[in-house]
C-alpha cells in the first residue's frame, strides 16, 4: 500500500513539473542564442537573416509570434536593400500589436521612401541627418 502511494505522489509531482517546465505565450524559437552569436559575429549578416526568418515562420506556424520579431525581421530586410518585403513585415507588426502602429508607420514611410528612390551601392540603408553644431555654452554674468 505504501509503495502504491508513493509512486502516485511521484507520479503527480512529475506531471506537474512537466506541465511548468518550457511552456512560454510566445513561440521565441532561440531568438536569444541567435541574437547573441549576431552581436559576436556582425559581418555574418546574412546567416542571422536566415535565422530570424525561421523565428518569424515558426512563430507564425504556431500562433504565437512575439511582440517586435516582425519589426525586427522587417528592418533585416530593409538593411539589405528589400523595401518592399520589409513593408510587408511592418505591416504585420502594426496589425499583430497595435501599440506599435505609430512606429511602424514611420518605418514604412522611410521604407516607402527608399523603394521609390534605389540607394546606390556602398550608400547607407539610412540617410542619418548631420550632426547639429553644439550650443555654445551660456556666458556667467558677472555683477
Amino acid at each position: 500500500m505504501r509503495t502504491t502511494l508513493t509512486c502516485f505522489a511521484s507520479a503527480i509531482c512529475l506531471s506537474m513539473l512537466a506541465g511548468c517546465g518550457g511552456h512560454t505565450l510566445y513561440e521565441w524559437r532561440g531568438y536569444e542564442n541567435k541574437l547573441y552569436d549576431h552581436y559576436k559575429n556582425p559581418a555574418q549578416q546574412q546567416e542571422f537573416t536566415e535565422a530570424m526568418k525561421e523565428v518569424v515562420l515558426g512563430a507564425e506556424a504556431e500562433g504565437r509570434v512575439p511582440p517586435g520579431i516582425y519589426a525586427e525581421y522587417g528592418f533585416l530586410l530593409f538593411e539589405q536593400g528589400n523595401s518592399a518585403a520589409a513593408i510587408q513585415y511592418y505591416k504585420k507588426e502594426a496589425a499583430r500589436w497595435p501599440e506599435s502602429e505609430m512606429l511602424m508607420e514611420k518605418m514604412i514611410a522611410v521604407a516607402e521612401k527608399r523603394f521609390k528612390k534605389p540607394v546606390a551601392p556602398g550608400q547607407p540603408a539610412v540617410s542619418v541627418p548631420p550632426a547639429k553644431p553644439a550650443a555654445a555654452a551660456p556666458q556667467e554674468v558677472s555683477r
